[in-house]
């Protein structure tokens, strides 16, 4: 399972975690909010790899295209 949660003061940021991990030594619990737990069948390749890897998927929501690099 796969905790989806949003930061308290600067909701345009997700996290995600593993729900049976430590939450990352990064941050702590009490600044995010639990929107909602997934199986992993049901959250992104990429998103799982991320946890996998680096123990959360960090993302922002809203970006423009003008965000993006150019290269």
């Amino acid at each position: 399972m796969y905790k989806f949660l949003v930061h308290v003061r600067h909701p345009a940021y997700r996290l995600v975690v593993k729900a049976d991990a430590p939450f990352p030594s990064a941050t702590s619990e009490g600044e995010w909010r639990l929107t909602r737990t997934r199986r992993a069948d049901d959250v992104n390749p990429e998103v799982r790899e991320a946890v996998d890897r680096d123990g959360y998927s960090l993302f922002r929501i809203g970006l423009s295209l003008s965000e993006l690099p150019l290269s």
